[in-house]
């Protein structure tokens, strides 16, 4: 009977002890390195259409097709934004301007501090005018971000919902 009574004390007080390292606790949500995807952009799911119209007239449109984050076990990241942008100019000479699907990528460091994520873009052209990232990890599977963009003359601030997907390609 003391046995017992000490394998369960012992069961008990290790949670508490692990708490005590700094380890995360249940409430806690821990997240592993994989890839994620953007399933929506707010409340609508992607690909998603943004549309801003100018004082002059000029329409511009920016459909997003795919945002995709891979965290790796070194703790760094790489973050890709595919997209196509349209222009669509009140004056007839500069309409149906189409660029082709666009990608741009973001690598650097990232950290997890309780349930939330901070990326650090490495110094780079691509990178350049980029902040300090913070998420919040929902759960394993999933984690909140923040997303700030330019449209023609307008700033949007989006929140993206990822989750992990492990069979990309």
């Amino acid at each position: 009977m003391l046995a017992r009574t000490l394998v369960v004390l012992a069961f008990m007080s290790a949670p508490l002890a692990a708490q005590a390292r700094g380890a995360p606790d249940a409430a806690t949500p821990s997240i592993s390195a994989g890839t994620f995807l953007a399933e929506r952009i707010d409340r609508e799911s992607l690909p998603q259409t943004d549309r801003v119209v100018d004082t002059d007239g000029t329409i511009y449109l920016i459909v997003f097709d795919r945002l995709a984050l891979s965290l790796r076990a070194d703790k760094s990241f790489r973050a890709s934004v595919r997209y196509r942008r349209t222009l669509y100019s009140a004056d007839p000479r500069g309409r149906n301007r189409t660029i082709p699907l666009q990608t741009m990528s973001v690598t650097g460091t990232y950290e997890l501090v309780g349930n939330v994520i901070k990326f650090n873009p490495d110094p780079s052209e691509d990178a350049r005018g980029l902040r300090i990232l913070e998420g919040i990890v929902v759960g394993p599977r999933e984690i909140s971000l923040p997303f700030h963009y330019r449209n023609g003359n307008t700033d949007r601030d989006r929140t993206l919902v990822m989750r992990r997907n492990d069979n990309v390609l």
